[in-house]
């Protein structure tokens, strides 16, 4: 789990980073690494190379672009990582939910405050890590994690599975319905079936036009007027729900 951390201040930054050691240490089953940055545009750079970060902790107020444009500009970019963000100031506690931050943490920061939240958010981000589905194939059986699932159709009597590598696995024929062969994944919440033959990961999706959706991983699929309208509502509550 890789872990990024934004503040123009050395000091702050130093704080977090010893924090974060602590928790490390203490938490020796959970694989972290961290990375620093002291400017937002360094920090979506590094996004953009790696293919973005798991956690962002990010100060709000930065000279340039500040804790709440690096966030939106993340989301927008289609990093789905969770934030928290770090500041002086309550004023920017509704601005945060813009960039559908998971916390939000006054300085100075209390140490035992932030661990908690910490601890909270890598919990729930191994949680989601965890989900699994075994595909069989022609050639093998594949073991895909949900979160890497952009959207699963029927073709052919035959799911395929696409993902966030623009790969698309092909299961062998089905013999059972196509609600009954992908209900693993309807059971749980970021999954919406959304026709007959279509189910889309709603966690994935970072826009809906009118005919097309596009995901994290900058694919965009053409569907159904239909489809997209009934999925705009069912992702703009998934997320409210995601933030409750």
């Amino acid at each position: 789990m890789h872990v990024a951390i934004c503040d123009d201040d050395e000091m702050s930054r130093f704080l977090i980073l010893k924090l974060l050691s602590e928790y490390t240490s203490a938490h020796q089953d959970k694989s972290l690494s961290f990375s620093a940055f002291s400017d937002s545009e360094d920090l979506l750079e590094a996004a953009e190379k790696v293919g973005g970060f798991d956690i962002y902790i990010l100060d709000i107020l930065m000279p340039g672009m500040d804790g709440i444009e690096l966030g939106v500009k993340l989301r927008e970019q289609g990093y789905d990582g969770s934030i928290i963000y770090l500041t002086s100031s309550m004023d920017f506690a509704i601005d945060s939910y813009r960039a559908e931050a998971s916390n939000y943490i006054l300085k100075p920061v209390i140490p035992d405050v932030f661990l908690q939240a910490f601890d909270k958010i890598v919990s729930s981000v191994v949680e989601k890590k965890n989900d699994n589905i075994i595909i069989k194939t022609k050639e093998c059986s594949m073991r895909v994690s949900f979160d890497s699932i952009l959207f699963v159709e029927l073709r052919k009597r035959a799911l395929c599975y696409h993902l966030t590598n623009s790969s698309v696995v092909e299961s062998i024929l089905l013999r059972v319905p196509f609600a009954e062969a992908i209900a693993p994944l309807l059971e749980d919440t970021r999954f919406s079936h959304c026709s007959k033959s279509l189910a889309v990961n709603l966690h994935n999706i970072t826009k809906i036009g009118v005919e097309d959706v596009t995901f994290k991983d900058n694919q965009t699929v053409y569907f159904s007027k239909k489809i997209c309208r009934d999925l705009r509502t069912e992702w703009s509550a998934y997320w409210q729900n995601e933030e409750m």
